[in-house]
């Protein structure tokens, strides 16, 4: 029985390497401009190349309750480039998932948020 242990072994190490995984990525970054009433662009602002990116839209409303007003799946999302999607309320969450990694973010009052758990902390340009 000795070949079976070890794939139970490997499998249990990739097992909880996924789980690491699954934690919020810091390195995924965005940044977010409003061009004009209505609309949001969300910038790639990573210097590397976003593939099958999922990009999740919520409103977030006064009592803290979350309502979906968009969803963008970008195949290919270069450095720099901008994806357009609905500026749906005042205050604005976004989840991000590419390659595996998600991260959280909100965006109000021209500023973008990395949302950690119930943390929002401002990022700096």
């Amino acid at each position: 029985g000795q070949p079976m242990t070890l794939t139970l072994r490997v499998l249990f190490i990739t097992v909880i390497a996924a789980g690491l995984v699954a934690c919020d990525s810091m390195e995924l970054a965005i940044s977010v401009v409003q061009p004009e009433g209505g609309w949001l662009e969300v910038v790639n602002a990573n210097d590397s190349v976003w593939k099958d990116a999922r990009l999740v839209v919520e409103a977030f409303e006064s009592e803290g309750t979350t309502r979906p007003c968009g969803e963008e799946i970008v195949p290919r999302w270069e450095p720099g480039q901008a994806i357009r999607v609905p500026a749906c309320a005042q205050k604005v969450r976004f989840t991000l998932t590419t390659g595996g990694e998600t991260a959280r973010f909100s965006y109000f009052d021209g500023q973008v948020y990395r949302r950690i758990g119930r943390k929002e902390v401002p990022i700096l340009e």
